[in-house]
C-alpha cells in the first residue's frame, strides 16, 4: 500500500493536522479515544513519520543509537532487550551497530550517528578505542554519550559497569574459604579495560593472603589454540585445585576442555566464574558464579542517557553495578571434605 502524508491521514480523519501530529505524539491535551482512533488509522492506512520533519519541528529525531563491539550468546541479548525497552518508554527508536571491535569502524559509526542527529548515544568501546584521545574528542559536541559494560573510567564521560577488581578479590577469598590455596584465574584479551580489573582485582585477591593461597593468571586471545594453553599451564601447576574464569566466552572454553579431557567437576578440579546468570544453568554441573546482570547494566546505562539529553547541564555519572554470588554445583568444599 502506499504511504501517506500527515495532512492526508488529517483528512481521512476530518481532523486539524496539528490535533494528528499530538495525538501521534501522545501530546496530554489528546484525549485517549482520539490517540487510540489516530494510532489505527496511521497503521491502517501505512502513515509512517517523517523523521527529518520531527527533527526541524523539534530539534529532535526520536532516534537513540547502541554501538557494541560484536554480538554474542550470552551478555548481549538481555542488554539490548533491557536497553530497548527504556528507549520504547521513551517514545524512542532504537538503532543498534555493531563495530566488529574495530577502532575505525567505531568512530565512523559515531560520526554517522551524529550526521543523523541521533539524540543519544550508548557505546561499548572496543579493544581499538584510543581512550585519551578519544575520550576526549567524544565529550566535545555532537550527541550525548554513556559508556556501558565495557568502558574507560574516566571524568567527562558517564559510564556503567561492574565492580572488575572487587569481584576478583571475592572470587580469591570465596575460593579459599573452601579451602583452595591453589587457583587460576583465566582472562580473555588484555586489550580490554574489563580485562585488566579483573585480572588485577585476582593478582590483589592473592596479595591479600600473603603466600598462603598461591595462584597463576592465563592470559587466552583470541587467536590462541584454548587446548593447548590450558593442557599445558595445568601440567605445569598439578596442584591447582580451582579455576577463576573471567567471563561466560572464556567459561565456554574452558568447560570444553576440561569435559574432553576427563576432568571431573568439581572432584578433580572446581570452577568459578563471572557469569550474566544464562550459561551456568545450561551445563552440567551447573556454574557458581557471580552474577554479572545486562539487564541493570542496560536500564541505568540507558535511564543515564536520557537524563542527559534533557539535562542542560548534566553532571557526570560514575555507576557500579553490585554482582551477586550464585552457588550452584561447581565448587567443591575441601574443607568440609577435609573434616569427612
Amino acid at each position: 500500500m502506499k504511504k501517506i502524508t500527515l495532512k492526508e491521514l488529517a483528512e481521512v480523519l476530518n481532523m486539524s493536522v496539528s490535533t494528528v501530529s499530538r495525538a501521534l505524539s501522545d501530546h496530554p491535551d489528546i484525549s485517549e479515544g482520539t490517540k487510540k482512533k489516530v494510532k489505527e488509522a496511521s497503521v491502517l492506512y501505512n502513515y509512517t513519520p517523517n523523521l527529518r520533519a520531527r527533527y526541524l519541528r523539534t530539534k529532535s529525531s526520536g532516534l537513540v543509537a547502541l554501538i557494541l563491539p560484536e554480538y554474542n550468546m550470552f551478555f548481549i541479548p538481555a542488554l539490548m532487550k533491557a536497553i530497548s525497552d527504556v528507549v520504547n518508554e521513551q517514545n524512542y527508536s532504537l538503532l543498534i551497530f555493531q563495530s566488529d571491535d574495530s577502532y575505525e569502524k567505531e568512530l565512523d559509526i559515531i560520526e554517522y550517528c551524529n550526521q543523523i542527529s541521533v539524540d543519544g548515544i550508548l557505546l561499548s568501546i572496543g579493544t581499538g578505542f584510543d581512550h585519551k584521545k578519544d575520550l576526549m574528542e567524544l565529550s566535545t559536541g555532537g550527541a550525548p554519550i554513556v559508556l556501558l559494560d565495557r568502558v574507560w573510567p574516566n571524568e567527562r564521560i558517564s559510564h556503567v559497569s561492574i565492580e572488575g577488581e572487587k569481584i576478583s578479590e571475592r572470587a580469591v577469598k570465596y575460593l579459599s574459604d573452601m579451602g583452595h590455596q591453589h587457583i587460576i584465574g583465566v582472562f580473555g584479551s588484555m586489550d580490554l579495560t574489563i580485562t585488566k580489573t579483573r585480572h588485577k582485582g585476582f593478582l590483589d585477591g592473592l596479595k591479600d593472603f600473603d603466600q598462603k593461597v598461591k595462584g597463576k593468571a592465563l592470559i587466552i586471545e583470541a587467536d590462541d589454540d584454548v587446548e593447548n594453553v590450558l593442557s599445558k599451564i595445568l601440567k605445569e601447576n598439578p596442584e591447582t585445585t580451582a579455576l577463576y574464569l573471567m567471563s561466560d566466552e572464556v567459561a565456554m572454553k574452558v568447560y570444553y576442555f576440561l569435559n574432553k579431557n576427563g576432568y571431573r567437576i568439581p572432584e578433580d578440579i572446581s570452577v568459578l566464574s563471572i557469569s550474566d546468570g544464562t550459561l551456568p544453568f545450561l551445563i552440567h554441573p551447573k556454574i557458581t558464579h557471580f552474577y554479572h546482570s545486562p539487564t541493570e547494566i542496560g536500564r541505568r546505562a540507558a535511564t543515564i542517557l536520557f537524563e542527559q539529553m534533557k539535562s542542560n547541564e548534566p553532571s557526570v555519572q560514575d555507576v557500579r553495578i553490585e554482582c551477586e554470588l550464585v552457588e550452584l554445583d561447581s565448587v567443591k568444599n575441601l574443607k568440609e571434605a577435609a573434616k569427612g
